[in-house]
């Protein structure tokens, strides 16, 4: 019997595409789910880290959110305390989904586990931009291009008090030039936003890898999401409450005669207004403040980039439950987002915040538009 299935066998072997023996299984190769969570002491020096790929020290959960000013709030949940190296007071994280190169996150550790608090443990941070909270600015300029007031702040003020990295190349020129400005212990955060609004169309923040950026705002259209196709679940809601089409505006320089019907020895320098507002929703008015501004003309103009931000509704949507899986690429928070509802009516709105979730379910994601 034993010689005649070595027979059939050797027939086997003549037929070309037929293979006999028992066969050798091939695993079919699985695509990358997993993530590693990679911490630096302050003086960037890798400590140790953390993945879907080890056991020791679990990770169950990872939250972290991308905004225009760059990293976010994020946490993460550990089932142990980590007993390979400290995990501390601003030691730096930084987080690669998909075991990515790059990190698509870097924040730092702001909040602990306590001890004798029952597992498992969660730790939350910040992206690096919320240490220009952390800095003052004093100082006068005159008669310079707006960029380069931000270069001074950041690289003399915020990088030596900081973990924010200072890179000129970042900061670019708006071609706005300050007549007179001053600042007097006024957090950077609040300094250069209010550079951006008189520079008109320009963001900052940190971006993941730690630097300074100052920029134009993108407004160009960088994602689509159809209702239905790529997304089921988004709301969009309306809100006509907030619309203000004229404002008052207040400096810290005290002005005397010579502005109309500005009472003398008042800071209010006049108004700007939008008629095309004012005749669709009614005359609606505020006081808006420039302290730090002392020529009327510079603060105008920012009160100018206030009032186009203030004229119209805001028109929010959240798109909910994105799955990062299938394309495994990084979505920024930069730009506009146009989505298409099941009716056809589309929105361009911009970005304002991507939240996403990393569990055993694997990588998910949400959109804020505004």
């Amino acid at each position: 019997m034993a010689r005649l299935r070595e027979l059939y066998r050797l027939r086997e072997r003549r037929i070309s595409g037929i293979m006999t023996g028992i066969p050798e299984y091939v695993p079919e190769v699985l695509s990358t789910r997993g993530y590693k969570l990679k911490f630096y002491n302050l003086s960037d020096v890798k400590i140790g880290e953390i993945g879907s790929d080890v056991k020791q020290g679990r990770i169950s959960e990872v939250n972290f959110e991308l905004l225009p000013l760059g990293c976010g709030a994020f946490s993460f949940v550990i089932d142990d305390f980590c007993e390979l190296f400290d995990i501390t007071y601003r030691t730096r994280v930084d987080i690669h989904p998909y075991f990515s190169v790059t990190p698509w996150f870097t924040g730092f550790i702001q909040e602990l586990p306590q001890p004798g608090q029952e597992r498992p443990y969660e730790y939350t941070g910040f992206g690096f931009f919320e240490q220009l909270d952390w800095v003052t600015v004093t100082g006068s300029y005159e008669s310079q291009d707006i960029a380069e007031i931000v270069k001074t702040i950041v690289s003399t003020m915020v990088a030596p008090n900081t973990q924010i990295i200072y890179n000129a190349a970042k900061v670019e020129t708006t071609s706005y030039v300050v007549d007179t400005l001053d600042f007097y212990l006024v957090s950077a955060k609040d300094a250069i936003q209010s550079l951006a609004d008189m520079a008109s169309g320009f963001e900052f923040g940190v971006d993941d890898s730690r630097e300074f950026y100052f920029r134009p705002i993108d407004t160009d259209v960088n994602y689509s999401y159809w209702v239905g196709k790529h997304c089921q679940d988004i709301k969009i809601t309306q809100k006509p409450h907030t619309v203000r089409n004229r404002l008052y505006i207040k400096v810290g320089l005290i002005q005397g005669e010579g502005y109309g019907y500005i009472k003398a020895g008042s800071n209010c320098i006049g108004y700007v207004e939008d008629e095309d507002s004012i005749a669709t929703y009614g005359l609606r008015e505020e006081v808006v403040t420039a302290p730090d501004v002392l020529n009327v003309t510079d603060a105008e103009t920012w009160a100018e980039q206030i009032l186009s931000k203030k004229k119209d509704p805001e028109i929010k949507a959240k798109i909910k439950n994105i799955m990062f899986d299938t394309t495994k690429t990084k979505m920024e928070a930069v730009g506009k987002t146009r989505v298409t509802t099941h009716e056809g009516t589309e929105y361009e709105l911009f970005i304002k915040k991507i939240d996403y979730s990393i569990s055993s379910a694997g990588i998910l994601g949400s959109i804020d538009l505004e």
